[in-house]
């Protein structure tokens, strides 16, 4: 028995010592050296709550470019250090924590739970804070997933305040996605011939579509039905992400804990999953088809979270003054992630063209 305590104490200083090696050797990579630049971490007060941001980049006169996380509920600061590092020569790049999740969270247990029009707001003064603070008359605004719902809305409302919208893995309906890829599995598992899975995503899905909030016994069951689906579907949420967090120089104590903390996730986010589980403008169709700021989206030829035939119907039915969509191929939902090199050289490309 004490060998064994002894194995598991031995492997579990010997994790610990691979991870911080891991992050002291990225904190020194990826450490930005310019005396133009910027690399830091902080929390500013938006909506009356203290709120997270990080912001880097090569040199602040550059454009920023705000990113707006997936979920809701799942930040994508403390990753980003990697896939964004060819941007960050030609633009300062905001990640922020969105109330209710992550960082800004763990600072404002009492805050108002976030709600689209309370994101939205918060959003604004964000983004003219950013603005003020670097001297911009506009903002990039860059979404992902969930952060496309949110910021799709943000540019056709404030487009005095935005040059351009970039949209990544575009999210059109949150119960229609599911079953636009539930059917693909579906037709997958019925050629393999694995008729008991056919039943069981049926099931689950019926299960899920009617699920008016996410509570945490209609969570697992929409867990399950994506696990279950995923069997059919390809790789769709990158494979080197957990290693990202866990050699990152901006892993937190809050990061490490929201990450074990679905609970949390659901119950803080509870009334924004309401409102994509609702019949009420849960759909990006329900807002303005009109964007008045040049928009590029991007997607991943594999993703069936949101999936690709669905974003690229969207990129056709919307107007704009420019738009370009861009393939990232064989990537799934994070495809910034899968293929970092090929999506910074696309997006910058077509950044130089709006």
């Amino acid at each position: 028995m004490k060998i064994i305590l002894l194995i598991i104490i031995g492997l579990t200083l010997l994790f610990a010592l691979i991870a911080l090696v891991g992050r002291i050797v990225n904190t020194y990579k990826y450490k930005i050296r310019p005396e133009t630049g910027v690399q830091k971490t902080e929390y500013i007060t938006i909506g009356a709550a203290g709120q997270y941001i990080q912001i880097r980049g090569q040199n602040i006169f550059n454009p920023v470019l705000i990113v707006l996380h997936s979920g809701p509920g799942n930040p994508m600061a403390c990753d980003s250090y990697r896939w964004q590092a060819a941007l960050e020569h030609n633009y300062t790049i905001v990640h922020w924590d969105q109330r209710g999740c992550g960082n800004t969270f763990y600072h404002n247990r009492s805050a108002k739970k976030p709600t689209l029009e309370l994101l939205l707001s918060d959003l604004d003064e964000l983004v003219d804070d950013i603005r003020f603070q670097y001297g911009k008359e506009k903002v990039v605004i860059m979404g992902h997933s969930w952060g496309t719902f949110l910021g799709g809305i943000y540019a056709k409302t404030h487009p005095d305040k935005v040059s351009a919208y970039i949209s990544v893995s575009q999210m059109l309906d949150f119960k229609k996605s599911e079953q636009v890829s539930a059917q693909e599995a579906i037709r997958v598992a019925k050629a393999s011939g694995r008729t008991q899975d056919v039943r069981e995503i049926k099931k689950l899905l019926a299960a899920v579509m009617a699920c008016r909030t996410l509570d945490k016994a209609n969570a697992k069951k929409l867990l399950r039905l994506r696990l279950i689906k995923e069997k059919y579907l390809p790789p769709q949420y990158g494979r080197q992400t957990l290693l990202l967090r866990l050699f990152s120089p901006y892993m937190t104590i809050q990061n490490l804990k929201w990450m074990m903390s679905f609970g949390k996730l659901i119950e803080s986010n509870s009334e924004l999953y309401e409102m994509l589980l609702s019949h009420e403008k849960h759909s990006i169709y329900h807002y303005a088809m009109e964007y008045k700021v040049p928009i590029i989206m991007i997607s991943g030829n594999w993703d069936w979270t949101t999936p690709y035939r669905m974003a690229y119907q969207y990129f056709n039915d919307i107007s704009a003054p420019k738009k370009k969509f861009i393939t990232i191929g064989n990537t799934g939902h994070i495809p910034f992630m899968d293929k970092p090199e090929e999506f910074s050289e696309a997006l910058l490309k077509a950044l130089r063209n709006t």
